[in-house]
């Protein structure tokens, strides 16, 4: 997928996805600067391209601290 930039627009490729109730995509300048403002909002940041599994995930196959509780 070729995701642009939500604030600088076509020219500039994302590097990180930004959810919370919507979704924006941000090149690694505009990331940096607005990682703590949206942060404190409750987004969370995902870097494009890079496979990531939910920590929920690991919890439910007993790794985690799930698996430790016991």
């Amino acid at each position: 997928m070729n995701q642009t930039c939500d604030r600088c627009g076509p020219a500039i490729g994302a590097a990180y996805k930004v959810d919370r109730v919507g979704e924006l995509d941000l090149c690694g300048q505009c990331a940096n600067r607005h990682w703590r403002a949206l942060s404190a909002q409750g987004w969370t940041f995902w870097p494009l391209g890079v496979h990531a599994l939910a920590p929920q995930t690991g919890a439910a196959a007993g790794y985690g601290l799930v698996g430790y509780a016991a």
